[in-house]
């Protein structure tokens, strides 16, 4: 657990957690949540209305990949993301609210895109 911490922190300050990849001026963030072990890191992401999630997939510790899942659905909510075993999907958030997604392959393995 502690490798699979150590390794999120340094995707993180490697990656930056607010590292802007839209076209200049459009005034959006991309935030960046990686997939580490069975666990998505960061959990709670605090975004604004507008803003880019990129989730950055990984194998899993089985391999299997993971999935986002919203666990609860409104007319804001974003698609969900289908099994990846690597790579990247990105969404954007276009209201505001607390979105909670799990990954279907590992039970327990949830998190939230909170946006402002």
């Amino acid at each position: 657990m502690r490798v699979h911490l150590l390794i999120a922190a340094v995707l993180i300050s490697a990656c930056g957690h607010d590292s802007t990849t839209t076209p200049p001026g459009s005034g959006n963030t991309t935030f960046d949540v990686f997939t580490v072990g069975d666990s998505f890191i960061p959990t709670f992401p605090i975004i604004n209305v507008g803003d880019t999630v990129r989730w950055n997939f990984a194998g899993g510790s089985d391999g299997l990949g993971h999935n986002v899942r919203f666990t609860s659905r409104t007319d804001n909510t974003p698609a969900d993301i289908n099994v990846l075993k690597t790579g990247s999907a990105t969404r954007v958030f276009t209201a505001a609210g607390t979105f909670s997604y799990v990954c279907d392959v590992h039970p327990g393995m949830l998190a939230q895109v909170i946006v402002q």
